[in-house]
């Protein structure tokens, strides 16, 4: 049959499936929210043809805006019967029904009858949640906060919360959540005698011990530097390493020292636009140069310079915002409000870096010197006029200084081909001909340092300042005359839209204008969309924030689609309590550490994470937190864990990357020949965190606990469950040596008690006693790798720890390797109960 061009929209596919995550209704109530129950069917099945993207609007309808769908006859509001979206959803005829009969996911029936509720309750409109501003409410005082909002939720589904987790499990939560350690054994001691006198504060204060510990700037800081997209090298197939570990420690630094989460975001995004920056200022602009740097010859410059600015667009979209700006990059979004042009007005704020052709702004900064508190004036100027008098001695040709630079930090000169220089330092030394040697010779042989008064001079001010050696980093800095700035037709960098012409930099109109001051400038830049970004009455960046804290401690943010709060995000399963820990954290100086002490002195954050089986039928997923979630600790954890265990762990914070062991091979497949130089001393027992990490060649572990690859932005990490982990825990060479490592400890501390060295062995692992049954279970492996390694000597030296000490038998130390081993190759071990 025909249909008349006014409906032919209602024959048009409905494509995406429903949301993960939206709480279904309330038993008993009545009446149905836009947001929670119709946004989410309309957006996946009718937005694609009938939403925000003009160039797939299909009819001239769109059924996001209340306006178009009533005029149109689609919604009758209050009349089901008369509204012809319904009938088509309902119809019998293949020709009239909606979706259409080729569709494989048509509405269920439950939808469908969600549809019809609404609109006979008069289909009213909401503007979409995430775009509105903060909700209002204020929870009653005496009860903790977030227990208010959380136990009302539970009770109107009639389900009761679990107890709270026992004081050990609680111990060892507290320190993985905030530091990402083990607890020492005698902590866990202190912490129980305290927790029976009084549970509450003997909480608070391991909570504020813990928040106080610089390790907790090292676990929160690789959270952040994930969001980042930090990694130590540069990308692509070449991959060459990059010095920006001096962003890293500044991260570090700015979250032991409660920075401000706007000034936080405002050094990062526009520190070098601040008035006379200091050098900390500007090595957090960092966070926009850890976009990867393509070092092959032949390239267009122009093109890897556009992509690095899409990346800068759309990391910054994820991480603040919370949407998917990417999908504008080439047309409309079809979901949410933000136009190709918008996309290109945001880009604009990025558009003018100095950095092109793998060149851009750096800044010498030393180990120590952005931390200092109070330097001495007269010691600072010192190290200024050493730094002079050294720059001009090394300064040589202004061609020497260009390609000592590109060569410190990327690897390549300009051009299509490598520089004879280049080509020299790209071959091994052992390979070089004279040519290349005399060459390399010539161009960095500076003034021998036993003979440079500059350069002892310089030396002598850093030592005065108790500041490491100076190092080279990547910072942003604008040109002096901007770029202009065009919508790219399709995304396309060679297509520019010339009869829109050029575009000011501007932000998406869903949300907060710039300030009037602002719009008046004549080119607003990266420090005025940073401050935007944090303005109080933001609707997004405190939501956004607090939620990805709030999935750290639970596994799942009150919004599920922590990464999408557009309209294809999941509906917050607490929205109240979403909107009062934003405005409460915007209210409190928008203190990260207030809001990690809010959240893990709550009862929801301390319950028992033990599954229950009245909540498989009620809340499966655990979604309303009647209980608090098992979850597998992240990559970098599962090295840190084991080095906390072994007593092995050097606990100094920053400094350049290290190389721990790992397995041959790794860089047969990369296209240039990497070397790894195990470190040695202390720093082979540094944290995770600190790890060289090539881009193309990542550190096995890590991956293989599902670490990312740092190619672009990471808000939330997945957790999978594979055999190769099992395999790891048991095989990998660096887990080996942290398992000899808990065996020569436990002989040492606990010298001639067994059953006292398998109880040590459990509170080191695992913060708690072993039952009789695990006691028993350890006591009789222990005796029958003892006798076997008695059997084979060969073996027992294999295994046993070189550092034994003295007296120790090869055999009882590799016995103990083997329990220890046993004991770090478990779930519990990895696991954050």
């Amino acid at each position: 049959m025909s249909t008349s061009p006014r409906i032919t929209f209602l024959l048009l596919p409905l494509l995406c499936p429903l949301l993960p995550g939206s709480p279904p209704l309330v038993a008993g109530e009545k009446t149905l929210h836009f947001n929670r129950d119709i946004r989410p069917i309309l957006s996946d099945k009718c937005f694609q043809c009938h939403g925000p993207d003009e160039n797939t609007l299909e009819a001239d309808l769109r059924l996001d805006q209340r306006d178009s769908a009533v005029s149109a006859k689609a919604i009758v509001p209050g009349q089901p019967e008369a509204s012809e979206m319904l009938a088509r959803i309902l119809s019998d005829d293949p020709d009239e029904i909606m979706p259409p009969t080729t569709v494989k996911n048509p509405l269920t029936p439950a939808e469908a009858e969600t549809l019809r509720r609404w609109i006979a309750e008069g289909a009213e409109y909401q503007g979409h949640w995430a775009f509105e501003p903060l909700a209002v409410t204020e929870p009653p005082a005496g009860e903790h906060p977030i227990d208010h909002f959380v136990h009302a939720t539970l009770a109107s589904r009639g389900i009761r919360p679990s107890p709270e987790a026992d004081p050990a499990t609680l111990i060892r939560r507290l320190s993985l959540d905030l530091t990402g350690l083990l607890p020492a054994p005698e902590r866990v001691a202190k912490f129980l005698t305290e927790y029976h006198k009084n549970p509450d504060d003997a909480v608070a204060a391991l909570a504020d011990e813990l928040l106080a510990s610089p390790h907790h700037g090292e676990r929160w800081g690789r959270n952040w530097l994930d969001q980042a997209r930090y990694a130590d090298s540069n990308g692509y197939s070449i991959d060459g390493v990059r010095a920006m570990w001096p962003y890293r420690d500044w991260v570090i630094h700015a979250i032991n020292e409660d920075m401000p989460f706007d000034r936080f975001t405002i050094e990062q995004l526009g520190g070098d636009l601040l008035p006379d920056p200091s050098k900390a200022q500007l090595v957090a602009t960092g966070f926009h140069r850890n976009t990867l740097i393509n070092q092959e010859g032949g390239t267009d410059p122009e093109q890897f310079r556009n992509e690095e600015v899409v990346d800068r667009v759309n990391t910054t979209g994820a991480v603040w915002l919370g949407l998917t700006l990417g999908c504008a990059q080439c047309h409309t979004h079809k979901y949410d409000p933000i136009t190709h042009r918008e996309y290109f007005e945001l880009f604009a704020f990025f558009n003018h870096g100095t950095d092109i052709n793998n060149t851009g702004a750096t800044v010498e900064v030393s180990e120590g010197e952005m931390f200092l508190d109070n330097p001495d004036p007269a010691k600072m100027r010192a190290l200024e006029q050493a730094r002079t008098g050294l720059a001009k001695i090394t300064a040589g040709t202004a061609k020497r200084r260009a390609a000592w630079e590109k060569a410190q930090l990327v690897g390549l000169a300009p051009g299509s081909k490598k520089t004879p220089l280049q080509a020299a330092l790209d071959t091994p030394p052992d390979q070089r001909d004279t040519r290349q040697k005399k060459l390399v010779a010539s161009e960095f042989a500076v003034v021998d340092e036993a003979k440079s008064d500059a350069e002892r001079a310089f030396r002598e001010a850093l030592s005065a300042l108790g500041l490491g050696a100076p190092v080279k980093t990547m910072v942003m800095r604008d040109l002096a005359e901007p770029r202009e700035t065009f919508i790219h037709l399709r995304g396309s960098f060679l297509d520019h839209d010339l009869a829109t012409g050029p575009l000011a930099p501007g932000v998406p109109a869903a949300l907060p204008e710039l300030p009037d001051e602002v719009l008046q400038k004549e080119r607003p830049d990266r420090l005025d969309l940073a401050r935007w970004l944090v303005r109080p009455d933001h609707p997004l960046t405190a939501r956004v924030t607090v939620n990805r804290v709030w999935m750290r401690y639970f596994g799942k943010g009150i919004v599920e689609t922590e990464n999408d709060f557009g309209t294809q995000g999941s509906f917050p399963t607490h929205p109240a309590l979403l909107d009062w820990l934003a405005r409460d954290f915007v209210a409190n100086g928008w203190s990260m550490k207030r809001l990690h002490r809010l959240i893990v002195t709550s009862a929801t954050y301390r319950r028992s994470s033990h599954a229950r089986p009245d909540l498989e039928e009620t809340d499966p997923l655990n979604h309303l937190l009647a209980r608090q979630n098992r979850l597998r600790v992240e990559a970098e954890i599962v090295r840190d864990a084991a080095l906390s265990a072994s007593g092995l762990l050097h606990p100094e914070l920053g400094g350049p990357p290290v190389r721990p062991p790992q397995p041959e091979g790794v860089f047969a497949f990369t296209q240039t020949k990497k070397s790894w130089t195990v470190s040695e001393g202390p720093d082979r027992f540094r944290r995770a965190l600190y790890t060289l990490f090539y881009r193309s060649s990542p550190y096995p572990l890590l991956t293989t606990f599902d670490s990312p690859d740092f190619q672009s932005v990471c808000t939330g990490r997945v957790r999978s469950n594979t055999p190769l982990q099992s395999l790891t825990l048991a095989n990998d060479e660096s887990l080996f040596e942290l398992a000899r490592g808990l065996g020569t400890r436990l002989l040492r501390e606990v010298p001639d008690d067994d059953d006292a060295r398998i109880r040590r062995a459990f509170l080191l692992c695992y913060s708690r006693p072993p039952s009789a049954s695990e006691a028993n279970a350890v006591a009789s492996f222990c005796e029958t790798q003892l006798a076997s390694f008695r059997a084979d000597p060969a073996a027992a030296e294999t295994v046993a720890s070189e550092k034994r000490a003295e007296g120790v038998p090869a055999a009882t130390s590799a016995a103990w390797t083997a329990v220890a081993r046993a004991l770090m190759n478990t779930d519990e071990f990895i696991t954050r109960e």
